[in-house]
């Protein structure tokens, strides 16, 4: 391996894990043509499915990797949750609602099948250097970079160079403990027993998400993609992982369930605690953790691993910026601003979903299965206990101005059918490409821009594009033919006649609140610590209702 001089830089970046966060970071700087290297310690893709889920948010990732029919094809959509006793009640059910992002709302995935296909399409560039079997060692920071030191395939050691590091490398994160940052927060005592599977014969329910809600035995059954399939079991008090050390004990207690070797076939088995713990830094000069790295989260809503995806999506696109010279480091500060808050939401929702199912007081049980087969009639209430495109946004980072419930900013616009003026239909973000765009309702957005904001976008590659209801509304420019009336809806109903999107499909600016470049801390400067902000300042999100709805059940 080529050891480089201490004033030479191997790469701009260096990824330290390639998991899905990892190969969704490489990607997006793949891209744009960053030079990456990549330090994955396993020379082969890990073969057990971990994570169970994608949303439509996610899947929009996977959409600007051109990838999203290809993964598609390996994935089922996810009809429902449903909580249900050993006698067959359901005490408790949520359907899943369009949340206008172009794609269904959730699908059930079998997650080795998915990340190979990532990993495959991110072959094609060729600005990452992917070193699989290469264990990162430790490194050093210093004005001008860091030195990593890393050790090969055959266990030599060398060291190389690179302006920046991002730490993808999961909850065990040796570049966490690098940085001497430590995680705040509990591991549950509770001990869960998790079963892959493969179903050789139907039996009733193997096509329902269906958590098994026991004071005893919970368990969480789940169909994974094309023929997939996997139980949840926690250990009762007294047992080990000892008590499972053999397919037959394992057996054993699938039988209790009604499965046995007719139904299906083991594929394998391990064994997990449950994490509430978070990071309350996430940078530290050249280098920044994410994903399982940052915060951990129960896997009852399925989204750790896509938070850590999109972790990767707002960091790797605010990467790319600096490494172009378009952007000032500073501006890596937003990426926990803008995706701290989203995570915290969603681990409190995946910790009061856990409540429907393993909850333990014969009285809060009792009063969960009255109960709660009244409470799932509520209107709405699907849309406010489940992620959707109103949660997908935030109120501290690069954006111009302060993001409201008024106003366009920090929000994630949707996505629905356009047309182009050939008359050809689109998904809203193949028509309008990656990188920076500029809506005009109706108009040329830079009528409404100074010339310093005309340049400034466009110095980020920003394309300018009218939405129009017509083709022949408008013709001398880029031009998004709504026909559906979707986007002219969204524009105004936050009041904006001329928005800017961020790579990520965020709103950055928008004409109530100014259309200048945001500087690189965005809004921070002004707001002091965005994370400390009482509750009640907050806007409402689904995490309220759930409590809500748990106070209902405890009252």
């Amino acid at each position: 391996m080529t050891q480089d001089t201490p004033t030479s830089y191997a790469a701009d970046v260096a990824i330290i894990g390639y998991g899905p966060a990892g190969v969704t970071a490489a990607t997006y700087l793949g891209m744009n043509d960053v030079p990456v290297i990549v330090l994955e310690k396993d020379a082969d893709l890990y073969s057990r499915a971990r994570a169970v889920t994608v949303n439509d948010w996610t899947m929009r990732i996977f959409q600007d990797f051109g990838i999203d029919a290809i993964v598609k094809q390996d994935m089922d959509i996810a009809r429902a949750l449903i909580w249900k006793t050993y006698d067959r009640k359901i005490i408790f059910r949520l359907g899943f609602t369009d949340g206008g992002l172009g794609h269904a709302p959730s699908y059930m995935i079998y997650q080795p099948t998915m990340e190979r296909e990532i990993r495959r399409n991110a072959e094609r560039y060729g600005s990452i250097d992917l070193r699989l079997g290469h264990s990162f060692l430790g490194m050093t920071q210093d004005e001008d970079g860091v030195t990593i030191r890393a050790e090969d395939a055959d266990r030599r050691p060398y060291e190389f160079r690179v302006r920046r590091v991002l730490g993808t490398d999961g909850g065990s994160s040796r570049v966490r403990k690098e940085l001497g940052f430590s995680m705040i927060g509990e591991t549950r005592p509770r001990r869960w027993l998790v079963v892959d599977g493969e179903v050789t014969r139907w039996w009733p329910e193997c096509n329902e998400l269906v958590f098994w809600s026991d004071p005893e035995r919970p368990v969480v059954d789940i169909p994974l993609a094309k023929g997939n399939h996997r139980w949840e079991i926690p250990l009762q008090q007294g047992e080990s992982d000892a008590d499972y050390d053999t397919e037959a004990k394992v057996w054993a207690r699938l039988r209790t369930l009604g499965i046995d070797e007719s139904n299906a076939r083991i594929k394998g088995w391990a064994f997990y605690s449950h994490h509430l713990r978070h990071l309350d830094a996430w940078r530290d000069r050249h280098a920044t953790v994410i994903g399982d790295a940052a915060h951990l989260m129960p896997p009852w809503a399925g989204q750790g691993m896509q938070s850590a995806i999109r972790d990767a999506q707002n960091a790797a696109w605010k990467y790319a910026l600096v490494a172009k010279g378009l952007a000032g480091e500073d501006i890596l500060d937003t990426i926990r601003s803008e995706r701290s808050p989203h995570v915290e939401m969603m681990t409190e929702m995946s910790k009061q979903l856990g409540f429907l199912i393993e909850g333990a007081d014969p009285k809060l049980i009792a009063l969960r299965n009255t109960l709660g087969p009244y409470l799932m009639h509520l209107p709405g209430l699907s849309r406010k206990m489940l992620p959707t495109t109103a949660t997908n946004r935030f109120e501290h980072g690069w954006v111009t101005g302060m993001p409201a419930k008024s106003n366009a900013l920090g929000r994630m616009v949707p996505q629905p059918e356009v047309y182009d003026t050939l008359g050809i239909v689109h998904r809203l973000d193949d028509l309008i490409g990656q990188g920076f765009v500029a809506f005009g309702l109706d108009r040329d957005p830079r009528e409404l821009m100074t010339a310093e904001q005309t340049a400034g976008w466009a110095a980020l590659g920003t394309r300018f594009m009218s939405v129009v209801g017509s083709a022949s509304s408008r013709s001398d420019t880029d031009t998004v033919v709504d026909h559906t009336g979707t986007l002219t809806r969204w524009l105004r109903k936050y009041g904006a006649t001329v928005v800017v999107l961020r790579p990520d499909r965020f709103v950055a600016a928008a004409d109530p609140t100014g259309l200048d470049v945001p500087p690189a801390r965005g809004n921070l400067d002004g707001v002091g610590n965005p994370t400390s902000r009482s509750a009640a300042t907050r806007q409402r999100s689904p995490r309220d209702l759930v409590t809500s709805v748990r106070a209902a059940l405890t009252f």
